[in-house]
């Protein structure tokens, strides 16, 4: 009661207002997630921007974020990835395009579709991984099930614990444990995969920089990182690939075939 708010002239400001012409067409943060966006960036790291041809979410360096569609499915987005859908025609068609890697868990409904550069994910109510990667496509059931079709028109269904995978020119299906802790838990994953997209992995989850002109990146590795300590996820991956790895400075590692 000892407070008295000062005085301004409300029609004047309220004429600068109406006079003020918006330019900019991309936004950081909705304007919905003002209240909380100074949390958010900190905790999460993302950028959402919005266009004529759709919201487009994504996800910085060593960063996940949950995106709740419009029906109230989720897509959990794995560091340095993107969806992006159209929100006006989602009741119609629930389709969004995905670059990266996202588990999605979908309602029930009408047919959701899930696009790539490689192929494409059809469900109707279900969960699934998908990771995707220049020459690399994989998916994995974890509920429900799911259609799978590259773009050569290759098609399989999964069902729970199974996975499918394009690398390279070459398909292969496999079981996994649904059980097993996933990038979502904080450790990455692999089955048989070339050494270079497990670096791009690395270099995703802790943002840094790998000079690896001396290593063969196509030898196949299978295993996984923590993304909780660098030392132990270098540890992990290099050493039984018998690779050495050298700090040049904070942000730099250096690999070399082990003598």
């Amino acid at each position: 009661k000892q407070f008295e708010a000062p005085s301004f002239d409300k029609e004047s400001l309220l004429s600068k207002i109406h006079d003020k012409k918006e330019t900019k067409t991309r936004r950081l943060i909705p304007s919905w997630m003002y209240a909380a966006a100074a949390i958010l960036v900190l905790v999460v790291g993302f950028a959402y921007v919005y266009s004529t041809a759709g919201e487009t979410f994504e996800t910085g360096y060593g960063n996940q974020l949950v995106v709740s569609l419009p029906d109230g499915s989720e897509a959990i987005l794995n560091a340095k990835s993107s969806i992006t859908f159209d929100e006006n025609s989602w009741e119609d068609n629930r389709t969004l395009s995905l670059t990266g890697e996202a588990y999605f868990k979908v309602k029930k409904g009408e047919k959701f579709t899930v696009t790539t550069n490689s192929g494409t994910v059809e469900v109707l109510g279900t969960q699934f991984n998908i990771r995707t990667a220049k020459n690399l496509f994989e998916v994995k059931c974890t509920e429900g099930k799911v259609k799978v079709a590259t773009s050569n028109d290759e098609t399989a269904i999964l069902t729970v614990g199974k996975a499918f995978s394009k690398l390279e020119g070459e398909t292969s299906n496999w079981n996994f444990d649904i059980k097993d802790e996933t990038w979502r838990e904080g450790e990455s994953n692999f089955r048989v995969i070339p050494l270079k997209h497990v670096i791009d992995a690395i270099q995703n989850q802790y943002n840094i920089t790998f000079i690896y002109d001396n290593i063969d990146t196509a030898q196949r590795f299978t295993g996984s990182f923590s993304h909780k300590n660098l030392k132990l996820a270098l540890r992990t991956v290099f050493v039984p690939m018998e690779i050495s790895y050298t700090f040049k400075d904070e942000n730099t590692v250096i690999l070399k075939k082990a003598k």
